[in-house]
């Protein structure tokens, strides 16, 4: 449906290069909620803009639906464009019009009948929940309720791509979960592709299928939410799944090991999916001659799969640990994270 391959953008300034996006390689197949995570900076506004043809790629191509939009005409792309929504940050309403002439507003700029408009409109607000707002102005509204007519508008012109640059930035957390959930609806039943740019990691987890994190203008990593919570390689990409999901070992627990002597080992337990309502460390615990010590965990839910990890310690003699851990290892993943032998 997206496809990056190879992509740059480079911009002059005051005689020197600055690569806001650097060779980046991605592919966003259709009816998935693609997420984009990093910091400010990172090039993730710059790369969604090119989808749209906002930006002009330096280097590389950019295809849509099998159509390399480096390649076209002017004309061409304003056709691509109108498969293509997008969703702003700050909302851009136009202040001085009605809710209905807002959503309208894409249709009117290419000539459709105020009879059509008229009914799509109707329609749109009404998924969106706004049916009831359609005469008031946008300084009437909350900040949700003005993202949820950025959301209509976007969707007024029947897209098959919906692009969303920082959608739930200015929310509150309760907010910006209704919207979330609002989108994954548009997702779900327009069976739209959406590519989403965050630097929020909780919006990562909520609603989408895959995520690339960018770091100064590159893709450093990338894979399925599982892939990433589950495994994360790169140290910003750690960083981030720690907002969400806290794995480090307190320090005061950890002093408190070192404290009580030797043969103290520290493992992080990954629970999946029906892993995560088993008993495991309970049946260790009777089958080995070890110690099992729960010193914190958390399960939350990615996709609406249950995920989830613990932190224990087991104490006991190697040759027993070493059976617990492989009993352990048939079931769920394990990953020393200490080791104090004395």
């Amino acid at each position: 449906m997206i496809e990056f391959r190879d992509v740059s953008k480079v911009y002059d300034h005051n005689g020197n290069e600055l690569r806001a996006v650097d060779h980046v390689t991605l592919k966003v197949d259709k009816g998935e909620i693609f997420g984009v995570i990093g910091f400010s900076g990172a090039g993730k506004s710059t790369l969604v803009r090119m989808v749209n043809q906002l930006e002009k790629p330096t280097e590389g191509n950019i295809l849509v639906e099998g159509e390399d939009l480096t390649k076209l005409s002017k004309p061409e792309v304003r056709r691509v464009r109108k498969r293509i929504g997008m969703i702003f940050q700050h909302f851009n309403l136009l202040e001085s019009k009605t809710v209905r002439h807002n959503v309208g507003f894409p249709l009117a700029l290419v000539g459709t009948p105020k009879r059509v408009i008229q009914k799509r409109v109707t329609e749109i607000l009404e998924f969106v929940g706004l049916e009831d707002k359609a005469d008031q102005y946008p300084e009437e509204l909350s900040g949700g309720q003005k993202q949820r007519v950025g959301i209509a508008r976007a969707l007024a012109t029947s897209p098959d791509i919906l692009l969303c640059d920082e959608a739930t930035s200015a929310l509150d957390p309760e907010t910006t979960k209704s919207i979330l959930q609002l989108l994954k609806r548009v997702r779900d039943e327009y069976n739209l592709t959406i590519l989403m740019i965050t630097h929020e990691m909780n919006v990562i987890k909520e609603v989408c299928d895959k995520v690339a994190v960018m770091e100064k203008g590159a893709v450093i990593e990338q894979g399925t939410i599982f892939e990433l919570f589950s495994n994360p390689q790169h140290q910003t990409t750690q960083n981030f799944i720690r907002s969400v999901i806290e794995s480090d070992i307190p320090a005061s627990i950890l002093r408190g090991i070192e404290k009580r002597g030797a043969g103290r080992h520290i493992y992080r337990v990954t629970f999946v999916n029906e892993t995560a309502g088993e008993p495991i460390l309970s049946q260790v615990s009777k089958r080995f001659d070890v110690d099992v010590n729960v010193l914190f965990g958390q399960i939350t839910e990615l996709q609406g799969i249950p995920f989830g990890h613990l932190v224990v310690e087991i104490q006991g003699e190697d040759k027993e640990i070493v059976k617990a851990i492989d009993h352990i290892q048939s079931a769920v993943t394990v990953q020393e994270v200490y080791s104090h032998a004395g």
